[in-house]
């Protein structure tokens, strides 16, 4: 959604240098001058076909198998298609998102790890998500709330959205 709102800003601003251009042209009755023309045309070219290569540059890299980073770790989506997320709480500090996706895979397809980082320090705060199958989340949920992980006590709990009541 936000690419999508991002892109309706570049095309109005296109437009609006467009008009902008037009109404100066207007106004100093130079509509001979081809190199304002050109800068207008551009312009609202660049800005209307912005959101259609980028869109095009991000479907080419997500056509290959994505690298895990240490934000996310991408599984395999599951055969049904739905996914839940669940909070994982008072992971050790030192874990990283291989791990706990190896501990939540015994239970289910995971599509996603994201562990939560501090944005200025950078160090994990010990907690995050994990987005897995839906049909999984019950059967994970129940074997490790309250088991030892890493030599912590891990809290597992349905994650809630903002947009939930």
């Amino acid at each position: 959604m936000q690419q999508a709102s991002s892109a309706l800003h570049i095309i109005i601003a296109a437009l609006l240098a467009a008009a902008a251009t037009v109404i100066t042209g207007f106004i100093l009755g130079s509509w001979e001058n081809a190199v304002l023309t050109a800068v207008a045309l551009s312009t609202f070219l660049g800005g209307l076909l912005t959101p259609y290569i980028s869109s095009a540059l991000s479907s080419n890299g997500s056509s290959a198998k994505p690298k895990a980073t240490s934000s996310t770790t991408q599984a395999s989506t599951s055969a049904s298609g739905e996914l839940r997320t669940l909070y994982v709480g008072n992971l050790p500090f030192k874990t990283d998102e291989e791990s706990v996706s190896a501990l939540f895979s015994q239970y289910g397809a995971v599509n996603a790890v994201r562990l939560v980082k501090d944005r200025r320090t950078g160090r994990k705060k010990g907690y995050g998500f994990v987005e897995m199958d839906a049909h999984a989340v019950d059967a994970a949920l129940a074997a490790l709330n309250d088991s030892e992980f890493e030599g912590r006590t891990i809290k597992v709990r349905t994650a809630h959205s903002d947009t939930e009541s």
